[in-house]
């Protein structure tokens, strides 16, 4: 085996194909040949058409790689180096536009007297065509390829204002016309409206007001009367423009105050109608006056509440009254008063009807009195007038009284032996005689027609019910010592939801 001392040398410049590495894998032990020309660089210009930065004979000793230098043509522009940096920097001082190009970009490189009209540059060749420009003076386009300059502007607010007759402006000043105050200054201008003659002039009726969208207000800001876009009127206290959506009738009042309207006390008003709707012509129907709260925005939000209240008394004087008082009529029946509720399916209902004989009517529902008792004071006519329809019949045996008998107030019986009778159900009773609420009662007679003395009526307690006195109705017996009227009376009392309690009380 030949010593690394032995052999001869090998020059980069000589390194043929032929020449290899022996490459040895630390892992496998196989040794592999490693070509030495693919060591060295090589080098390519990527771009098309474009020049190398390298030597044709770039590469030297197999690995030296040789670049070209970089110079100026002429001093137009310089080449230096800074922080190992190329600069390159153009010397504008070096342009000469005489040397350059001008059919395109059109500039001039001489000035002859072919661009000279009289001592002025012509305005074709960038000039303004005139000799001398009185101070304050300005350059209008007088014509083609004339400019002209206007009479000096050297009265304060003069302005420059178009002119059709000339096509090209006069100097002016602005005219003050009905109502405005023009006051010139230096640089400045004022103008003032007369609010005292704009008065004047409004109370004519011939004259509209755009506000365009905004308020007529006490300090400027977004409050007070505001007209809408879509033509409706808003009284606002504070806020901003109001959109469509709100503003949903003719008169629109908002705002944050308690207080919306305030109707005063002048001695001159006071028979006269706060509120009314105009007397509609003949033949038409009267116009409606509805007043309507507010509709909740969805959610669990309420709606808005409606009220009435008459004036309180400070002194010692009587509060004032709350009337509600239908319309009358000439030849017709006067309307009535109606108080309406939904019922829960959504339906508009009368609960109560106050009509022209000023008879109350309560349409549907109960009449709940929870405090105080009812006072029945007529004189000359029977207190009360109540409903009683054909009595009931329970059967000559044990069937029970049902709620339904219950409910005529009257049940009668005709017991040929000696009969007991249950009641029905303290669940069926509190249904059936709508017993809503605890210790709410009922009253129903029993009438036995039995005549013999001997066939007597004892009811028991259905499910639920409990039983306080005597429960028996003797028959009738007309001697002189038996005294058997052959009825007996009884009240039933809810007690519970499902339990009642019958008393014997007569």
């Amino acid at each position: 085996m030949a010593e690394i001392t032995s052999l001869s040398t090998l020059s980069k410049t000589s390194v043929a194909a032929t020449d290899f590495l022996l490459v040895a894998n630390s892992s496998t032990k196989a040794a592999k040949k490693l070509q030495l020309q693919t060591l060295f660089p090589a080098v390519s210009t990527a771009g098309t058409s474009s020049e190398t930065i390298y030597t044709s004979a770039t590469l030297t000793n197999k690995n030296q790689i040789v670049f070209k230098g970089l110079k100026s043509a002429d001093a137009k522009v310089t080449v230096t180096t800074a922080s190992n940096n190329l600069v390159i920097t153009l010397v504008e001082a070096q342009i000469d536009l005489n040397a350059c190009d001008n059919s395109s970009a059109g500039f001039l490189k001489t000035i002859n007297n072919s661009n000279w009209s009289g001592t002025d540059l012509a305005v074709a060749n960038g000039g303004t065509g005139l000799s001398a420009i009185t101070k304050g003076s300005v350059l209008y386009a007088n014509d083609t390829d004339t400019i002209a300059a206007t009479a000096a502007m050297s009265t304060n607010g003069q302005l420059l204002i178009g002119n059709a007759t000339n096509g090209f402006p006069s100097v002016a000043t602005l005219t003050a016309g009905a109502n405005m105050t023009v006051t010139n200054g230096a640089g400045t201008i004022t103008l003032a409206a007369s609010l005292a003659s704009l008065a004047s002039n409004l109370d004519t009726g011939s004259f509209n007001i755009d506000l365009n969208t905004n308020y007529i207000s006490d300090d400027g800001s977004d409050r007070g009367i505001y007209v809408h876009t879509n033509g409706k009127t808003i009284l606002n206290d504070s806020g901003s423009t109001l959109t469509t959506g709100e503003a949903t009738g003719q008169l629109n009042i908002q705002g944050s105050t308690t207080t919306a309207i305030t109707i005063g006390n002048s001695a001159a008003y006071q028979a006269n109608y706060d509120i009314t709707t105009t007397t509609s012509a003949s033949g038409t129907v009267g116009a409606k006056l509805q007043i309507f709260a507010g509709t909740a925005g969805g959610g669990n939000m309420a709606g808005g509440t409606l009220g009435l209240f008459a004036g309180a008394a400070t002194g010692s004087g009587n509060g004032g009254n709350v009337q509600i008082q239908a319309g009358d009529s000439a030849s017709g029946t006067p309307g009535s008063v109606l108080l309406r509720t939904f019922t829960a399916g959504g339906v508009g209902t009368t609960g109560l009807t106050v009509d022209s004989s000023q008879d109350v009517t309560v349409e549907v529902g109960n009449l709940f009195v929870s405090a105080k008792p009812i006072y029945a004071r007529a004189s000359s006519t029977a207190a009360f007038i109540q409903y009683q329809g054909a009595e009931a019949t329970t059967d000559d045996g044990t069937t029970a009284v049902s709620a339904a008998n219950i409910l005529t107030g009257i049940v009668k019986c005709t017991p040929t032996a000696d009969r007991s009778k249950a009641t029905d159900t303290a669940s069926n009773l509190i249904s059936g005689l709508s017993l809503t609420a605890d210790n709410d009662s009922f009253d129903f007679s029993l009438i036995s027609l039995a005549t013999d003395g001997t066939s007597d009526i004892t009811l028991t307690g259905g499910t639920g019910v409990t039983l306080v006195g005597n429960m028996k109705v003797k028959s009738q017996d007309d001697a002189d010592d038996a005294g058997y009227a052959g009825v007996g009376r009884f009240r039933i009392r809810r007690t519970g939801s499902s339990a009642v309690t019958m008393y014997r009380i007569a």
